[in-house]
């Protein structure tokens, strides 16, 4: 065998294996995250269950609108990544940029609709320290919106990957999979908090 063809050989080796190091470490980090969030709803629902009524007499209750506005940005997030993800794979790599664009705007939409949704809530009188109903509201929608800003920040950094030529499918296929999570468990936190 050539120089050539055994530097390809190892090339191709070494990229094949960088999939699989970047798969198992998401697949790591999204369990670790899966596991945060079970506790989070594990208390959750500990904290309803004990409650002899929800929510508590006088407290405001939580709008649906905003949060249901909220669910379909994600999720059309998440499904305009996956399409672009898709075409990508099949040849078209000029739908990657406009879909990491779409994605991340989608992404911002959200983060300002949940500011706004606390802020309503503020301004109807439910803090933080308003006891449980309020620590409960704000902890799980305030982490969950942590993980939306770390996805916002991935993708618009893809985009600009994207823009330059630099962006792989690696990368594009990782952060997918990161956005369809942080999309699930925000359609899980919105039956749960919001219609439960």
């Amino acid at each position: 065998m050539s120089s050539a063809g055994a530097d390809a050989t190892t090339g191709a080796r070494s990229a094949a294996a960088r999939d699989v190091d970047a798969a198992v470490g998401m697949t790591i980090l999204l369990g670790a995250w899966v596991m945060l969030f079970a506790a989070l709803f594990l208390a959750y629902g500990v904290v309803r269950v004990q409650a002899s009524e929800w929510p508590p007499f006088g407290a405001p209750r939580l709008p649906l609108l905003v949060p249901g506005i909220n669910t379909l940005l994600l999720l059309a997030s998440s499904g305009v990544l996956r399409r672009g993800l898709t075409r990508a794979r099949r040849g078209d790599a000029g739908s990657l940029l406009p879909a990491t664009v779409v994605a991340t705007l989608l992404g911002l939409a959200f983060i300002g609709a949940q500011i706004a949704s606390w802020r309503s809530m503020l301004a109807r009188g439910l803090f933080p320290s308003s006891g449980v109903y309020g620590s409960v509201f704000y902890a799980l929608t305030g982490f969950h919106a942590l993980h939306v800003v770390g996805g916002v920040v991935a993708l618009a950094l893809l985009a600009v990957q994207t823009a330059r030529g630099r962006a792989t499918l690696r990368a594009l296929r990782l952060t997918a999979i990161y956005w369809d999570f942080v999309a699930i468990v925000w359609v899980a936190m919105y039956v749960a908090v919001y219609w439960l």
